[in-house]
């Protein structure tokens, strides 16, 4: 139980966020009388585990004190335990169960409590111990008990025990303290003066029963999703069910540590419990290696004063999830430690127990639920106990039980911090625990040493320790003798030979079947071949290669090559030719010696050499070999699917030799058997010590099975035997081991060998076994070990730990690292790190590689390295290195880490299991099994159809519940007569087959008469359910374990002759298991992959993910066009039909993933991803991470349709989450069919659902990147991402850069453009898609791309490759160590500057060679630039606004007044194309200061001369004209630049944060406009308009641009306009509509320019800045409105319509009276109207108009409101209102008609012209409805083709074109060639 100690301060923010939201005071009310008590949630689990295991001590609390200083009286204290058990209901509580299988409480009337008496001192110690050794019976009880050991008369012993059920550690203390005086108030017949307790345990019972906990359940459910188990390293394999033994280590943390660590606490806010959770947690997660996991901390439970004084279950569990993700200082730990622990304390009045069953944790009986390590700082004692007058002292007794894998209690007792570890011993050994306690004292001390450090860099290791454990590494080398004397001086592996030969010239050294070679004979044959190949070219370090099968003449060749000083190279002729001509390229070995029969495996390039040619001598000096030459290069397989090759020395294969001779103790003149192939450096072992050592070499082909094998080895009596595990279990299964296991040593290396197997072997007593180990690289093998040092077993589970790997060889060193290079604990896992004097020189002609994987050596001498083995293991105490599999064979299931071969090794063990292999599929676990007595053919290899010579595969899997946790039990089992092994011997996983599907507990199968009738019935009853199949799974169906409690009971009652239990349920899931065990003894999940292409044989399979809302069946067409050998699976994604249910990301990738395992390991060969628009690609990204995660190859992932898009930022994040919830349904189905979607045919609320999927898919994308963004991606990808894109599609704009952002996910990219395509290019070009997926990669991989790049010819190209070779920048897009290939022919040009190379709106596609360097794009650049462009708008707004008020009040012209709106437009409208040319040239920067600098200049001189009293109204015009020109470059400039200053995947919201910062600014200037008018007036303002255009400057200036692209128009203004006039014009519907705008824009232009004119004729300034404002906030609200509304659904013209007539309705409005509102309200309703009428007709422009023309036919509207502008803005009104104001001037014609309504007087002949205007704009509506063209535009006019569509015809007629144009070239070329013969 944990208090916090917190300041007053932090106890008032800890009780705010405690009691936030508490309107009223809880209390626990009294029960009402009768009322029986329930369990409560924790009672109720701790009586479940009663019935789990029963008679377990694992649940008694002791309480162990020594009292001094007074008498204790038997009599007097019994009763007094009387009392208290009375005082408390728990005292006296029974749990009994119901016949329903239910618990219910029982309340004894009267206390029954027991108390022993001893007077024996010196039996004190055995009595404790065997009080505590007793269980409790929950039914009969007590449940309550002391014992009192007399030492003296004033000297006592007391235990009290008591079930966890009924007390905590707090209600110990209440016990204690009222025994004690209610024992001295009986003693001395005193009063004893206690309170009754103002409430009893069942009633908080009761209460907490009836409590919701809703948002803690909410709390914890989030804060504790996805939590994974901690994985902690233990020195015995986990036992299938957790048990309850356990122990215990002393852990001291002295006074002056401990004061530090609360002053560290203090510093950072925290207390010392968080400082010390803190350190914890980064002990934990270094053992692990996980940077998440919970662990558990108790708090009393107790927040309540009625609870105080009441015994019973209060204590409550809270999972503290550790968070160290990113590597975070310590500092920055404990603050995250800090708010999770505050968090879980404002939630902490959720019961734990009922937690876990909220959170429907995955069943695991092998650990405790949620948190499996626990942490408490026991402060709950606020005081001393009251003792009565005694002296207290704790007692020690022995810890031998543990509920939890490891637990860390500690207490202040004044010198320091006292406490224990307490573990399971099932799990560790003790001396584990104490080197455990030591680093974490360490680690405290390095915390308080720098508390700003990295976890990561934090030291663990005690200085001892590390000694220690670099100890075991090995000899240091110049500790080790020159390998040279073990071998007479020579110093090269043939001088070895040669100096053996001459030593045993006549002994026999080489045999073969008949054939055998003495050393002589070999040594001359060796000699002739050194000779030949000296002529034919060889050189000291050349490759040679060998490509024999196993014959003498091997031998010859290997040492014939090595004499003529070149390196030779091993090649196993049954390897397929393409592996062997690969092999001779990569190893550049022109020479091949080969026999005849076997010239047809190699390549025809080759010089073939026979051993029987005749061997000239060579002309030259032969140059001796030294022993830094190579001496072989082997290749083994690569990760990337090719062989690499190891190049090996002679050197270090010398230092090899002459350690493992001096371990073996190899003895002269022996006899070897070498039974592989060369081209394996397993047999440089044997082959190498016997023909150095003067013994016989039988060369054994490698497929002699084993009776025939039994025959040559009684023929020539071998002695030393090297031979992988797997071969000799295959050869074991056809003879017996007398006949095969040799005379002296049998050497296991290769693979990891089961552990009792191999002990078996060596008790046999017929020769030595010995484990070796290491790989190619490190020279053969490092370490051996003697199998005969093995310890007896300590029982099954120490059986089933792996065999030792042993100590390094002379001249060997080996480490255990963890990710930082530092040495671990003994005990603890880490990557095996091998040095010393024995490394390869590295991986041939790959430099990379052999960099990555040869580090230097940092516990070496100075220049030594060491090898990166890829291997997991640890150090034994005794300093036995063990080797506990492969990374890349540690898997997860169901969120656990399984080690492989944990499992193989305990299903080896299985009697009648001769050998087992364990391999993933998908979730699950297949077991391949060979029995151990060879059987029959078999019909099949499922599990129900095993043979008489099987074991029953239930039998099996029952065997292994015993042996092995659940979720590390196979799921699947397939019998084998042998296993597939490769040539050198080790299994070949990729062979294995395909087990034979399982019925699916979705196919119901009835269950048999009998038994397992019994249990579906009971099933069914229990959980509620019509039937129950055979198959069914228990918890599938929504079973948890109280239901199981149920099942048990009623079980029982069936069956009472067999008590099955709680844990039977558990273990055996289904009806026909479960039946079972009373006679003797899943539902799978829907395919997420479908398959599309016919059931054929593939060599590649494609997998396709659809865009958010997309059918699996979308990629169909793309199927039918694939190459027959190609497979295509497409996801059908959870959620994407009517009626399913959708799924989280997570378990739909998991699925995917282990569905795509399934489908590769049965049907092999290569897989590519696909994945289009925002769903699909964070789908397929996904699946290819964890793909490749799981060790598995994607050969490619392609990326259509979308770059990664993220969020900027939280800052910004609620502006595009408040955009996105506004954006209708409707806006989204318009811009699917704007796109190319046809959702015509679909129903209402199959378009909902798609809107909906892609609204979701596209938030979980942008999300998804976000996160890969922030976190810097992980590991990247093996597989290049090839982007694939239409050309015309915008959301793949700037597609000639943005193909480098998926760096994210790769190190290399690539870019595939389709010509003329849009966004849903899958739908309408299968055959070109097929062509790009099918060969895009496989290019890339070759190199060869030529015939990629753009012409006129092709539909597609590569547009270009990115390789990155250094860290990219996350804040930016620009990747510092980038390697580009700027196109398909790998031209380097693929950067980008401001002038826009290889621009989307260049046609050609050019790119601009020219490298430039700039910043990074940021958010932080582009915020700087946005804020000083808004500032120069918000001034040039204020002026804009002001000029023209200003004009009108000193003129009183309305002309002049409209001047102004003229010339502030019309010139920048005439500019604008140039403008548009110049920025699209230019640098944006440039042009940006050069504009802002002329609109300042220009400002200014309006300024100086307004200043000085010399401006003049005619003044203002021209530089009006200078202004208007200068900002219209400016704003075009500003506007490309955006996408050039922000990362572009951060575009959308950057484009929303200008929009919403413009729209607000021209929303509010008109009120502050006016506002500064009052206050400063005009000269005050220029002030302000002039400054704002020296920040803009100043802020450009200042700031560097990317040299990114830019914005660029796909074609000038004046094209758009022609194109759109040329789209328009043909069309009638689109023609009426054209002169429907213009006349209607007549009358609209003039509306909002006579606003302030109108107010001014009777209102002040500050009253034209409201209208101002109310027009403004009606635009506003009317594109707000729009996005949320979207628009009709199809009368959409209809909608245009409607809205002209109401914006009439409030232009008649605004001129009806002089009237302030009437106005505001007119001006809100036109600017909302006009809104809404812009929002329908874009809509129609999306909907009738291909995406490709939109531009267009906007730009057509444009230059139609353009050109009507002048006529509205410079005639209509001025002289229209000259004409009107006459008519209502008091006397003026209408004034007794017209002025009677509209009033008379000054500014009333312009309320008479809005009226007019608003008649006007009716009757134009009117008259259109009217008109039959527009009245059924929206029927007649159709829908636009998908774009796709429009430029899949625009490129064939493009494509034919130029074919006629070259046929026509052709032609005139044929025509002149007569002309040329005549001349």
């Amino acid at each position: 139980m944990t208090r916090t100690g917190l300041s007053p301060a932090k106890q008032a923010l800890l009780a705010q966020r405690l009691r936030a939201g508490a309107a009223a005071k809880v209390t626990v009310p009294p029960r009402p009388a009768g009322t029986h008590p329930p369990l409560s949630h924790a009672q109720e689990r701790l009586w479940f585990l009663e019935q789990y295991a029963p008679g377990t001590t694992a649940y008694t609390v002791a309480f162990a004190v020594r009292l001094d200083g007074g008498e204790i009286d038997g009599a007097a204290l019994e009763r007094a335990l009387t009392e208290v058990a009375r005082r408390h209901e728990t005292m006296r509580t029974r749990f009994v169960t119901t016949e329903d299988g239910t618990p219910e409480i029982v309340l004894d009337d009267e206390p029954v409590v027991e108390l022993r008496l001893s007077d024996d001192p010196a039996t004190v110690q055995e009595n404790v111990q065997e009080e505590l050794n007793r269980p409790f019976d929950l039914v009969t009880g007590p449940l309550l008990r002391l014992l009192l050991v007399r030492l003296a008369a004033r000297e006592h012993v007391l235990l009290l025990t008591m079930h966890h059920a009924v007390t905590d550690g707090w209600s110990c203390d209440i016990v204690m303290e009222e025994l004690l005086a209610l024992h001295e108030a009986y003693r001395t017949g005193t009063d004893p003066d206690l309170a009754a307790p103002p409430v009893q345990y069942g009633d908080y019972a009761l209460w907490e029963r009836g409590r919701t906990h809703e948002d803690d359940i909410r709390y914890w459910r989030e804060r504790l999703a996805g939590l994974p188990p901690i994985e902690l390293p233990t020195d015995l394999p986990r036992p299938p069910e957790q048990g309850s033994a356990g122990a215990a280590h002393g852990v001291v943390v002295d006074r002056e540590l401990a004061d530090a660590l609360t002053a560290l606490g203090g510093a950072n806010g925290a207390t010392l419990y968080m400082t010390l959770l803190a350190a914890y947690q980064v002990l934990l997660a270094r053992y692990s290696g996980q940077d998440d996991f919970a662990v558990g901390s108790p708090v009393s439970g107790r927040d309540l004063p009625e609870l105080e004084r009441v015994v019973g279950l209060f204590i409550n569990s809270l999972p503290m999830r550790a968070d160290l993700s990113g590597d975070p200082t310590f500092t920055e730990l404990l603050g995250r430690v800090r708010e999770t622990a505050l968090d879980a304390y404002a939630h902490q009045e959720l019961p734990f127990d009922r937690l876990v069953g909220e959170l429907g944790v995955e069943r695991d009986v092998s650990r405790s639920p949620v948190f499996q390590v626990m942490f408490a700082l026991q402060n709950y004692r606020s005081a001393p106990l009251r003792t009565q007058g005694l002296t207290m002292s704790a007692y020690p007794f022995e810890v031998t039980a543990s509920r939890f894998d490891l637990a860390l209690y500690l207490m202040d007792q004044g010198d320091g911090l006292r406490g224990n570890i307490t573990y399971r011993t099932e799990l560790f050994r003790p001396a584990t625990i104490a080197r455990l306690a030591e680093c974490f004292e360490n680690l405290l001390r390095s915390i308080v040493a720098d508390p700003h450090a990295r976890v990561s860099d934090l030291e663990l290791l005690p200085a001892a320790e590390r000694d220690r454990v670099l100890g075991f590494a090995g000899a240091a080398p110049e500790a080790v003798a020159p390998a040279a004397d073990a071998f007479g001086g020579a110093t090269t592996l043939h001088e070895s030979f040669a100096a053996q030969a001459a030593r045993t010239p006549s002994a026999t050294a080489v045999a073969c079947g008949g054939d055998a070679l003495t050393y002589a004979e070999l040594d001359a044959a060796a000699d002739r071949l050194a000779r030949r190949l000296r002529g034919l070219g060889v050189r000291r370090d050349d490759r040679v290669a060998i490509c024999l099968e196993q014959s003498t003449g091997l031998a010859v060749a290997v040492l014939g090559v090595l004499k003529a000083g070149a390196a030779y190279l091993p090649l196993d002729p049954e390897h397929p030719r393409a592996r062997l001509e690969f092999v001779l390229a990569d190893a550049a070995a022109s020479i091949v010696v080969t026999s005849p029969d076997l010239r047809d495996r190699l390549p025809d390039g080759v010089t073939a050499v026979h051993l029987d040619e005749e061997a000239p001598e060579p002309a030259d000096h032969w140059e001796p070999t030294a022993p830094g030459d190579l001496a072989y290069v082997i290749y083994t397989s690569g990760t990337t699917g090719r062989p690499k090759g190891v190049a090996v020395q002679h050197h270090e294969a010398m230092v090899y030799l002459a350690g493992v001779r001096e371990r073996l103790g190899v003895e002269p003149g022996s006899s070897f058997a070498l039974l592989q192939s060369l081209a394996f450096d397993f047999g440089v072992t044997v082959f190498y010590l016997c023909l150095m050592t003067g013994g016989t070499l039988h060369l054994v082909p490698s497929r002699t099975a084993g009776p025939e094998l039994t025959e040559i080895f009684r023929r020539t009596a071998i002695d030393y035997l090297k031979i992988t595990p797997s071969h000799l279990a295959a050869l074991l299964a056809d003879a017996g081991p007398d006949d095969l296991l040799p005379r002296k040593l049998l050497l296991l290396g290769g693979e990891a060998a089961p552990r009792g197997w191999a002990a078996e072997l060596a008790a046999m007593g017929r020769c030595r076994v010995v484990n070796h180990y290491g790989p190619t690289e490190a020279t053969v093998g490092v370490s051996t070990y003697d199998v005969a040092r093995l310890p007896a077993p300590d029982g099954p589970a120490e059986a089933s730990v792996s065999l030792p790997i042993g100590s390094p060889l002379p001249g060997a060193r080996a480490y255990v690292l963890d990710e930082r290079l530092r040495p671990v604990p003994a005990g603890v896992p880490g990557e095996i790190y091998l040095g010393g004097d024995r490394l390869a020189r590295g991986y041939l002609n790959r430099p990379g590689l052999t960099a990555d994987r040869f580090l230097p050596d940092p516990y070496g001498p100075p220049g030594s390295r060491m090898y990166r083995t890829g291997d997991l293991g640890r150090w034994s105490g005794s300093g036995d290195l063990e080797f506990l599999g492969r990374r890349d064979l540690q898997v997860k299931i169901r969120g656990y880490r399984v080690e492989l071969g944990e499992v193989e090794s305990v299903l080896a063990d299985h009697p009648d299991v001769a050998q087992a292999v364990v391999e993933p599929r998908g979730e699950q676990l297949v077991a391949y099994l060979v029995p151990a007595v060879p059987a029959a053919p078999a019909a099949g290899n499922a599990e129900n159809e095993v043979d008489g010579a099987r074991p029953d595969t239930a039998a099996v899997r029952a065997w292994l519940a015993d042996r092995l946790p659940a979720y590390m039990i196979p799921s699947r089992y397939a019998w084998l007569d042998e296993l597939p092994l490769k040539s050198h011997g080790k299994v070949d996983r990729s062979r294995l087959p395909e087990p034979e599907a399982d019925v699916a507990a979705a196919e119901y199968l009835p269950p048999a008469p009998g038994a397992e009738e019994d249990v579906a019935r009971v099933w069914a009853e229990v959980l509620d359910v019509e039937r129950v199949g055979a198959l069914d799974d228990f918890f599938a169906l929504g079973g948890h374990s109280l239901l199981a409690m149920r099942v048990i009971a009623r079980l029982r009652k069936a069956h009472p002759d067999r008590q099955i239990t709680v844990l039977d349920v558990f273990k055996h899931r289904t009806v026909r298991e479960l039946a079972r065990l009373l006679t003797a003894e899943g539902d799978v999940p829907r395919s997420l992959l479908h398959r599309l292409t016919p059931a054929r044989a593939a060599t590649t399979t494609l997998v396709c993910v659809p865009y958010g809302g997309g059918s699996a069946v979308v990629y169909q067409p793309l199927a039918d066009a694939l190459p027959d050998d190609w497979a295509l699976y497409s996801v059908a994604v959870p959620g994407h039909e009517l009626g399913e249910e959708a799924r989280p990301f997570d378990e739909v990738v998991l699925d995917c993933v282990a569905e795509i395992c399934e489908i590769m390991d049965r049907n092999g060969g290569s897989l590519v991803l696909y994945g289009h628009c925002g769903l699909g690609v964070m789908l397929s990204a996904e699946m290819a991470r964890r793909l490749e995660a799981d060790g598995r190859t994607v050969d490619a992932l392609y990326l259509g349709g979308v770059f990664p898009f993220a969020r900027p930022g939280r800052g910004l994040n609620w502006l595009g989450a408040f955009f996105d919830r506004l954006t209708s349904d409707q806006q989204r189905v318009n811009a699917l069919t704007a796109a190319g979607l046809d959702v015509d045919d679909l129903g209402r609320e199959q378009v909902k659902l798609i809107v909906h999927n892609r609204r979701e898919g596209t938030r979980a994308a942008e999300r998804y990147f976000t996160r890969i963004f922030e976190a810097g991606g992980g590991p990247a990808l093996r597989a290049p991402v090839i982007s694939v894109v239409g050309e015309r599609d915008p959301a793949a704009e700037f597609y000639q850069e943005r193909y480098k952002e998926w760096h994210c996910l790769s190190d290399e990219t690539a870019c595939v453009v389709l010509d003329e395509a849009g966004h849903f290019f899958l739908r309408y070009r299968n055959e070109e898609l097929a062509e790009i997926v099918t060969g895009t990669h496989a290019a890339l991989a070759s190199g060869r791309t030529e015939g990629m790049e753009r012409d006129e010819g092709r539909t597609w190209w590569l547009q270009g490759v990115s390789r990155r070779s250094g860290t990219p920048v996350v804040e930016g897009e620009m990747v510092e160590g980038e390697v580009i290939e700027g196109g398909a022919q790998g031209d380097p040009g693929d950067t980008d500057g401001p002038g826009d190379p290889g621009d989307p709106g260049d046609p050609d596609g050019a790119v601009d060679t020219r490298v430039r360097v700039g910043p990074p794009p940021s958010m932080r650049r582009f915020l700087l630039i946005a804020a000083g462009q808004l500032v120069s708008i918000t001034g040039s707004a204020l002026t804009e606004f002001a000029i023209p008020l200003w004009i009108y009040l000193t003129t009183g012209s309305l002309a002049r007044f409209a001047l102004f709106s003229v010339l502030g437009l019309l010139p920048g409208m005439l500019v604008a194309p140039l403008a548009g040319a110049v920025v699209d040239r230019f640098d944006r920067r440039k042009v940006m200061i050069a504009g802002d600098a002329a609109a300042g200049g220009t400002q200014l001189a309006l300024g100086l001369l307004l200043w000085t009293g010399n401006l003049q109204t005619w003044h203002i015009y021209p530089l009006l004209v200078c202004l208007s020109v200068a900002l219209t470059f400016q704003r075009l400039a500003y506007g490309s630049a955006i996408p050039q200053l922000v990362p572009k995947r951060f575009l959308g919201h950057a484009n929303g944060v200008v929009q919403m910062a413009t729209g607000t600014a021209q929303l509010i200037v008109p009120l502050i406009a006016v506002g500064l008018m009052a206050a400063i007036g005009l000269e005050g303002i220029l002030v302000i308009d002039v400054a704002s255009y020296v920040v803009a400057t100043l802020t450009v200036v200042l700031i560097r641009f990317p040299a990114t692209m830019a914005w660029k128009r796909r074609e000038s203004v004046l094209s758009e306009m022609m194109g759109g006039i040329r789209h328009s014009w043909g069309n009638r519907g689109f023609r009426a509509m054209l002169f429907y705008f213009a006349v209607l824009n007549i009358f609209l232009s003039p509306l909002f320019m006579m606003i302030s004119p109108l107010v001014l004729s009777f209102g002040s300034l500050a009253e034209v800045g409201r209208v101002s404002f109310a027009g403004g906030l009606g635009a506003f609200l009317g594109g707000l409105a729009m996005a949320a509304w979207g628009g009709p659904r199809r009368r959409r013209l209809l909608g245009v319509l409607l809205s002209t007539l109401a914006l009439s309705v409030f232009c008649l409005l605004t001129g009806l009276r002089p009237d302030l509102f009437l106005i505001g309200v007119g001006a809100f309703g036109m600017s909302l109207c006009l809104t809404l009428l812009n929002g329908v007709y874009a809509t129609i422009i999306q909907v009738k108009v291909p995406q490709r023309f939109h531009g267009r036919v906007i730009a057509l509207n444009t230059l139609v409101a353009w050109s009507t502008l002048p006529i509205g803005f410079g005639l209509v009104a001025p002289y229209g209102a000259q004409v009107f104001e006459p008519l209502l001037a008091p006397d003026g014609p209408l004034a007794g008609t017209a002025g009677v309504v509209l009033g008379t007087g000054a500014g009333r002949g312009i309320g008479f012209m809005y009226a007019c205007f608003g008649v006007a704009i009716a009757v134009i509506a009117l008259v259109a409805l009217r008109i039959r063209v527009l009245r059924r535009f929206d029927t007649d006019v159709p829908d636009a083709l998908p774009d796709d569509v429009v430029g899949y015809q625009a490129l064939t007629e493009r494509i034919a074109a130029a074919r006629t144009d070259a046929q026509v070239g052709t032609d005139a070329r044929a025509a002149r060639e007569p002309e040329k013969e005549h001349v």
